[in-house]
C-alpha cells in the first residue's frame, strides 16, 4: 500500500479541518438537529427495540415528525447536555 507524501497528508489534513468547521457551522445554524437526534435517542433507549434500523425507519418517516420536533423545540423534555 502506498503512503501519502507529506504534501498529500497536509492537503488531506486541511480538507478534514475545513469539513469539520463546515459541519460545526451547519449544526450550529440548525439547532433542530440536536432535538431531532435527542428525541430519537431517548425513544430508542426507552423502547429498546430488537430491530433498531426498522425502528429508525419508522421513527423518521412518521407523518407527524415535524410537528413533534417543533413541539420539542418549544418545550424541551429530553436530556439536554
Amino acid at each position: 500500500m502506498d503512503s501519502l507524501t507529506p504534501e498529500q497528508q497536509s492537503a488531506l489534513n486541511q480538507t478534514k479541518m475545513e469539513m469539520r468547521i463546515s459541519n460545526e457551522q451547519y449544526i450550529r445554524e440548525h439547532k433542530e438537529l440536536k432535538h431531532l437526534i435527542s428525541v430519537f435517542m431517548s425513544k430508542i433507549l426507552q423502547d429498546k427495540p430488537e430491530d433498531t434500523v426498522q425502528y429508525a425507519v419508522q421513527h423518521f418517516t412518521k407523518p407527524d415528525l415535524e410537528e413533534s420536533i417543533e413541539k420539542e423545540l418549544r418545550n424541551p423534555t429530553t436530556f439536554d447536555s
